[in-house]
């Protein structure tokens, strides 16, 4: 399953009205099912340090991209696909799933839910651990979309 271009980083066009030129670099792109979240877990914490995150930084954005894989495979048919520019100091983490998207509203995330209502606190931790949060819903599923400034500049990435 192909990522799609993440909305921050999106280019459409030269002239009046296009959005931003950016100069995004793609660090990692992966498919997943289930089976796959502890190994893509690892691989992105790996290329997020070597794009500059690191300590507190490091363990909050991977903590919420893996919430937000988490539920893509839950909500979201069983599988999805993870994306991770580097746009300037912003790193970028794209999550998307085929899944049917949200019934009605987009969820709010101002608090979590009672203490005896199961779930319901992914993206709210996604939220919170990151800088931004970015919900795309439509036809072809859900993209989710978190940043991070980075602590450090970017060092050799690691082999795939």
């Amino acid at each position: 399953m192909a990522t799609p271009e993440s909305p921050l980083t999106q280019n459409s066009g030269a002239g009046a009205g296009a959005g931003p030129v950016t100069s995004a670099t793609e660090v990692f792109t992966r498919d997943f099912t289930t089976d796959d979240i502890t190994d893509l877990r690892h691989d992105l914490r790996r290329h997020a340090a070597a794009a500059g995150l690191h300590d507190d930084a490091l363990d909050d954005f991977v903590a919420a991209v893996n919430e937000l894989v988490t539920n893509a495979v839950r909500h979201g048919g069983g599988h999805g696909s993870l994306r991770l520019t580097l746009d300037g100091d912003t790193l970028i983490a794209d999550v998307s799933d085929r899944g049917e998207g949200f019934a009605g509203e987009l969820p709010v995330t101002a608090g979590p839910p009672a203490a005896d209502v199961p779930g319901g606190r992914g993206i709210l931790l996604a939220r919170r651990l990151t800088d931004t949060l970015l919900i795309s819903d439509g036809p072809d599923g859900v993209t989710v979309t978190v940043t991070r400034c980075l602590t450090a500049p970017m060092t050799t990435p690691p082999s795939t």
